[in-house]
């Protein structure tokens, strides 16, 4: 009586575990492009009050300034906004490598269970075998005896 083998279910716990891998590398690829965004629109910001700083120095109208706190706030807001997206994706990448960490898991305890069927089926030949070759001794010993 031979096992199951569990190459099937080897086979999809595989396919989990790729397809976990797939959204994981996903989401840190989201993950990347929003911190860039976010570099962008801090080094904007910083742009801008560089920009405030040296028209404050060297003299400007009202006008100016006024325009430059507007877009300060404005690219302030984009940054804030940006920030909040960006913590929503590390919580999804972290969701992520935890999804692949499970499947991960599963497909090894899966493996190890194959291992060990393997190896219980092994020791069943062994002992069938063993009594077998028993079973043929006590047969040699008791023809050689009616002789």
């Amino acid at each position: 009586m031979k096992p199951f083998t569990l190459h099937a279910v080897l086979k999809y716990r595989q396919q989990l575990e790729d397809m976990a891998r797939q959204r994981l590398y996903q989401a840190l690829e989201v993950e990347a492009r929003l911190l860039e965004a976010l570099l962008e629109v801090n080094a904007e910001l910083a742009e801008l009050y560089s920009s405030l700083r040296w028209d404050q120095e060297h003299g400007t109208t009202v006008d100016r300034l006024i325009l430059f706190d507007h877009r300060i706030e404005l690219v302030k807001e984009e940054a804030a906004r940006r920030q909040t997206e960006l913590d929503k994706q590390q919580v999804q990448v972290e969701n992520k490598r935890k999804q692949l960490i499970k499947t991960s898991k599963d497909r090894k305890i899966m493996e190890k269970i194959r291992e060990q069927q393997n190896a219980a089926y092994a020791k069943y030949l062994e002992k069938k075998e063993a009594g077998m070759l028993d079973e043929i001794a006590v047969l040699s010993h008791a023809r050689k005896q009616q002789r």
